[in-house]
């Protein structure tokens, strides 16, 4: 059974260094997962909607790692109103092997605005997804294994 390792609303500083950690004692591959949320003001009497995006959740892989962006899973978990979505982008790949690059951290924001109508309430959107982090091939005195 795979690990998941639940990432939502840390410092980037602290976000690395419990990965760092974390990869030091557990070298197999393992789940990630990182979460965004946000919710709206309800909409007005007068129908003016209102939106929200979260603030960017990432989670950098510590060095010797890279996200299996093929393995990504997720979305939606939680939502309401007029326009829901979870934005999703990958960044810093490295070529894993000649012509296969893969990136090396996943950045989530979730998106809501509040239901048409008049005095209609709030919207929101809670997004979730995971990836596989997976170590990269150490050399040995022949090459690469």
């Amino acid at each position: 059974m795979s690990k998941i390792l639940l990432i939502s609303a840390v410092s980037g500083l602290t976000l690395c260094a419990g990965f760092a950690a974390y990869a030091a004692v557990n070298a197999a591959p393992q789940d990630v997962a990182v979460t965004a949320q946000c919710t709206t003001d309800a909409t007005g009497l007068d129908g003016r909607r209102k939106a929200c995006d979260s603030e960017w959740q990432r989670v950098q892989a510590p060095a010797g790692y890279v996200l299996a962006k093929e393995t990504t899973k997720g979305g939606l978990v939680s939502a309401n109103g007029s326009e829901t979505e979870c934005r999703v982008q990958f960044g810093d790949a490295i070529e894993v092997i000649p012509g296969l690059p893969q990136p090396t951290n996943i950045s989530l924001q979730a998106h809501a605005r509040s239901p048409n109508g008049h005095a209609t309430g709030r919207g929101w959107a809670t997004c979730k997804y995971s990836v596989r982090m997976v170590p990269l091939p150490k050399p040995d005195t022949n090459g690469w294994h």
